[in-house]
């Protein structure tokens, strides 16, 4: 089949979130609609009119959207063959129902609530599968007609034929299924609307979609949908059933194994592109050892013949380490942009106090396209934030640790590493070095990183101490830890008036401890 001839859809129920098994299902159509120039259909399943809700169809646009999944066809695009909403597609499966009747592969069945117990129970004692014993086949097409026309209620059955059903699937071979484990399937409910088998057929054959790639719990499906296609007389797409994904306990992934939705992924700070990479990783692999992809180089190696059909097991520290890679590579700005949003939604900033020594920063790292942006407490602060981050390095592994580890940067309110204080300032000699280091940076004449590393070093020299008898203290009061990016330049981050308050504080607070103590 031809590139252009390609033709995928991702067919979602907005019935909740985005699980991260549908992200990865609708990945995998994404990726082989790119690799081959193909086209990706978005169609939304919305024939359980109970279930269905608009916020969960808008739930899973948004996600969709986030993740950069984009559609060639379906809601919001338009396309020659829609509506995209089987809600909308009624006609199209009442014609092709009225077709399987006319011809006798599918008959009206009468049969009650009640009877339909009856059989269950006998094939219960019988020891048999329960499935519907076929009564309503035989019935005269007078006696059919007569009671259409009173209006009884009824479904539609598919009239299952002897024998057995084959087709080949991508990922799994050569597959077949005895038809006699099958029972006469309702196509069409009492209330006139389809079943899933049935619309889901009609929509992809009149969609010309091409390959129907899906998870493997559609797989019990397949053959009843592969019967309607012959029996309707349409060529069958190829399939490709993707093996479920496994929460660490080698169970199917639920909400007991932690987040499950795209929703949850992104409010927990990761990455579209980290996710999309380790979403593509669950079930496929270009060699065996590649664990880092773009997007592009996903595409580029992308194929259904190197999809596995063992389950795969969701690992979630292996997510936060390709999401890291993920986070470090990004441009300067959208990181910013990412973590500055991240820091608001915690209340961190705007900062509880300002910073104003620090303007050499402020010209180095102006964004270039700033002015383009609209939120002026974003473009205010963007250029610390970026100053920030850098300082960080490795230290800042991904959106969601920005709330903790950049906190001392804007709040007094900040975490406190208990082990820390008293390891390095329990001493009785720290209260007079960290007021000594205050007095030095309330009167150095230029607050600059250079500056400020030469005052602290003099200083050292003139008490007759090492450099790291100041560091160490001098970095538990500012930060609240012992492990930090480089101090002098998380000094020149807080500013003089704010780097000065802090040692002081600590210095008083330490004394304090000392009488208490004593």
């Amino acid at each position: 089949m031809s590139g252009s001839a390609v033709r995928v859809r991702f067919a979602p129920s907005p019935t909740g979130s985005l699980h991260i098994g549908s992200a990865r299902t609708a990945l995998f159509n994404w990726l082989y609609a790119r690799k081959t120039g193909g086209t990706m259909v978005l169609r939304i399943e919305d024939t359980d009119a109970e279930r269905s809700t608009a916020e969960s169809y808008e739930a899973i646009i948004e996600a969709l959207l986030w993740l950069g999944l984009d559609w060639d066809e379906g809601p919001i695009k338009g396309g020659a063959y829609g509506p995209y909403l089987q809600s909308a597609r009624s006609v199209l499966y009442h014609n092709e129902v009225e077709r399987l009747l006319a011809s006798g592969q599918a008959y009206h069945c009468f049969c009650t609530p009640d009877e339909l117990e009856e059989v269950r129970k006998e094939a219960l004692a019988a020891g048999k599968p329960i499935k519907y014993d076929g009564r309503c086949r035989l019935l005269p097409a007078e006696e059919v007609a007569a009671r259409v026309l009173k209006k009884i209620p009824h479904v539609v059955r598919f009239r299952v034929p002897p024998g057995s059903t084959r087709f080949r699937d991508i990922v799994r071979g050569e597959l077949e299924f005895a038809n006699e484990e099958l029972d006469d399937f309702v196509i069409r409910k009492s209330d006139g609307r389809p079943t899933y088998n049935f619309a889901v057929v009609v929509d992809d054959v009149k969609m010309k979609i091409s390959h129907v790639i899906r998870g493997d719990d559609h797989l019990p499906n397949t053959p009843k949908q592969v019967l309607m296609y012959r029996a309707m007389g349409y060529a069958l797409p190829k399939f490709a059933h993707l093996s479920m994904i496994l929460g660490s306990d080698r169970t199917r992934l639920s909400k007991r194994h932690g987040a499950t939705s795209i929703q949850e992924y992104r409010r927990l700070g990761y990455t579209p592109d980290g996710l999309v990479n380790y979403l593509a990783l669950l079930g496929w692999s270009a060699d065996d050892k590649t664990e880092f992809f773009t997007r592009s180089a996903l595409i580029e190696k992308f194929s259904l013949k190197r999809v596995t059909k063992n389950p795969a097991a969701f690992d979630v520290e292996k997510l936060d380490h390709i999401n890291s890679m993920h986070f470090v590579r990004l441009p300067p700005l959208e990181k910013v942009s990412l973590v500055y949003d991240r820091l608001v939604s915690e209340h961190i900033v705007p900062p509880d106090f300002g910073v104003d020594e620090w303007s050499e920063c402020r010209a180095v790292q102006e964004p270039a396209d700033a002015g383009k942006l609209s939120d002026e407490s974003f473009r205010a602060e963007a250029p610390r934030l970026g100053v920030i981050i850098n300082v960080m390095g490795q230290r800042l592994r991904n959106v969601a640790e920005a709330a903790t580890r950049l906190a001392y940067f804007y709040k007094d309110d900040y975490p406190r590493n208990p082990d820390a204080y008293g390891k390095h300032l329990s001493g009785p000699e720290v209260p007079d070095r960290l007021d000594a280091v205050a007095e030095a940076l309330a009167t150095i004449e230029t607050f600059k990183r250079t500056e400020i590393e030469s005052a602290v070093r003099a200083l050292a020299d003139r008490l007759g101490v090492s450099a790291g008898d100041l560091i160490h203290p001098c970095r538990v009061a500012l930060t609240g830890d012992e492990v930090s990016p480089d101090l002098f330049a998380v000094i020149h981050l807080l500013g003089r008036r704010k780097s000065v308050e802090r040692l002081r504080k600590a210095a008083a607070e330490r004394r304090v401890d000392a009488r208490a103590s004593g």
